[in-house]
C-alpha cells in the first residue's frame, strides 16, 4: 500500500521510512506538512501517517485539509504521532477528522498493528464503496426500466388536445408511485358512439400495473377494429360497440381469479350515443360516479359487485339513462374518495359530490384540476397513499 509519511525530524522520517517498507508498503515521505499536502494532491494515498508538530502546516491543519478534499469512495485513513497526551488534544486531533493515534516515542510493533488496523479500514472503505457503485448502477437500470414502463403506461392514456363529437372530456391521472394500478380512457367506437372507464387494479406496484397494462392495451383498439370494445355482426354489416355488461363479463373471463397472484380490478365503463346522448353504464365494484345535471342537484350512480375478476360466470349489472346538454359525469378510484386527512379521516363520496356541485361554473378542466386540489388540501402535508384518477365529460 503507498503511505504518505510527514515527520519534520529527518532521523524519525529515515526510520519509519525503513520500517513501512519492511513491511512491504511503497512511502512518500515529506518534511512538513506542506509538502505533505503537495505530494498528496499528485499522488493521493489510502494512509497517511503524521507528526502533529510541524512548521509550516501541523498534523492537525494537514488532516483537515485532506477531509476537506475527501472524495465519496476514496477514504484516506490518518495516523497522527504524538508526545501529546492530554485529552483536549485527542478530542482535538479527532475532530479535525484523525483515525488513530501513536505516542511517541513510537514502539515499532504497535505502530505496525495499527497500520494493519488501518489497511483492515480502507479494505472495508474499499469494498462498501464498490458495493455502493454496484448498487447505484443497479438502482439507475431499474429506475430506468421504471421510466420506460412508465411512458408506455402513459401512452395509453387519452391524447392531449383530442376532440370528441358532442362532448368535451378533461382527466388527471396522478400515480403515487412510479407505475400505477389506475388507468383511463376515452376512445371513438364510430360515428355515433364513444367509451370511456376508469379502472383500478388491486394493490399497488410492478404487479399491479402490469395488469393495468395489460388491461389498457386490451381496451385500446379503437373505431373499426374487432375486440372487446367492438365486434361484427352476424349479417355483415358494419362493426357495432359491445355493451357495457358484456364488455365487463368478457374482461372477467379474460383475467380469471388466481389465488397466488390475488389480482383484480374495480371498472366503470361507461357507453355514449352521442347523437340520442343516452348512457349505457356498468359500474363493478368501483366508486360510484358523479353527476352533476345542468339543471338539477348532483347525484351518485349506482355501483354494483362484483368487481372485475374476483367471481368466475359472474353476471354485471348494466343500467341505461339520457343525458342532457350541460350534464357532467366525472368517474373516478378511490384513490381521491379514500384520502386521509391528518387526523385519518378519509374525504369521502359525499364531499367529493358537494365539490363537484360547488364547481359547476367552472369549464371541465378547471372544476377537475379543483376537485384534485380539493383532495390535496385535505390530506394536507402527507403524501398520497393511492393512485389518483378522475375523468371528466361534458355534453354539450
Amino acid at each position: 500500500m503507498k503511505i504518505l509519511l510527514a515527520d519534520d525530524d529527518k532521523v524519525t522520517r529515515i526510520r519509519l521510512t525503513a520500517y513501512l517498507h519492511g513491511w512491504g508498503h511503497e512511502v512518500l515521505a515529506a518534511a512538513d506538512g506542506l509538502e505533505a499536502w503537495e505530494r498528496f494532491r499528485k499522488e493521493p494515498c489510502w494512509l497517511v501517517v503524521s507528526d502533529w508538530q510541524m512548521p509550516g502546516m501541523n498534523g492537525v491543519e494537514l488532516v483537515q485539509r485532506i477531509r476537506a478534499d475527501a472524495k465519496p469512495g476514496n477514504y484516506v485513513y490518518v495516523i497522527l504521532l504524538t508526545s501529546r497526551s492530554e485529552k483536549s488534544d485527542l478530542v482535538e486531533g479527532m475532530e479535525a477528522g484523525a483515525d488513530d493515534f501513536v505516542s511517541k516515542p513510537f514502539d515499532k510493533e504497535e505502530l505496525r498493528v495499527r497500520i494493519r488496523a488501518g489497511e483492515r479500514v480502507i479494505q472495508l472503505e474499499r469494498a462498501l464503496a464498490e458495493g455502493y457503485q454496484q448498487l447505484a448502477a443497479v438502482n439507475n437500470r431499474m429506475r430506468e426500466s421504471l421510466e420506460a414502463a412508465a411512458r408506455i403506461q402513459r401512452a395509453f392514456l387519452p391524447k392531449t388536445g383530442q376532440v370528441f363529437p358532442g362532448v368535451q372530456a378533461a382527466w388527471r391521472y396522478l400515480p403515487c408511485d412510479e407505475l400505477a394500478g389506475d388507468t383511463l380512457n376515452i376512445l371513438c367506437l364510430d360515428d355515433e358512439h364513444l367509451c370511456f372507464y376508469v379502472a383500478d387494479v388491486c394493490g399497488h406496484g410492478v404487479a399491479a400495473s402490469l395488469l393495468s397494462m395489460t388491461l389498457s392495451r386490451l381496451m385500446s383498439k379503437g373505431a373499426g377494429t374487432e375486440g372487446v370494445l367492438i365486434r361484427h355482426r352476424p349479417d355483415g354489416d358494419a362493426p357495432e360497440p359491445v355493451g357495457p355488461a358484456e364488455v365487463a363479463r368478457h374482461l372477467n373471463e379474460r383475467f380469471p381469479w388466481n389465488p397466488e397472484a390475488m389480482e383484480y380490478f374495480t371498472l366503470f365503463y361507461g357507453l355514449l350515443n352521442v347523437r340520442t346522448r343516452q348512457l349505457r353504464y356498468v359500474c363493478a365494484g368501483h366508486p360510484r360516479p358523479v353527476l352533476v345535471p345542468a339543471t338539477a342537484p348532483a347525484e351518485r350512480l349506482l355501483s354494483d359487485p362484483p368487481a372485475v375478476g374476483l367471481l368466475p360466470g359472474a353476471e354485471f349489472v348494466e343500467h341505461t339513462m339520457r343525458l342532457a346538454p350541460g350534464d357532467r359525469l366525472y368517474a373516478f378510484t378511490d384513490g381521491l374518495v379514500e384520502a386521509l386527512s391528518p387526523v385519518e379521516e378519509e374525504f369521502g363520496e359525499e364531499r367529493l359530490v358537494a365539490a363537484a356541485a360547488t364547481r359547476r361554473s367552472r369549464d371541465l378542466p378547471d372544476s377537475i384540476h379543483a376537485l384534485v386540489g380539493d383532495v390535496d388540501a385535505w390530506r394536507g402535508r402527507g403524501e398520497p397513499a393511492d393512485d389518483q384518477c378522475i375523468i371528466g365529460l361534458e355534453i354539450t
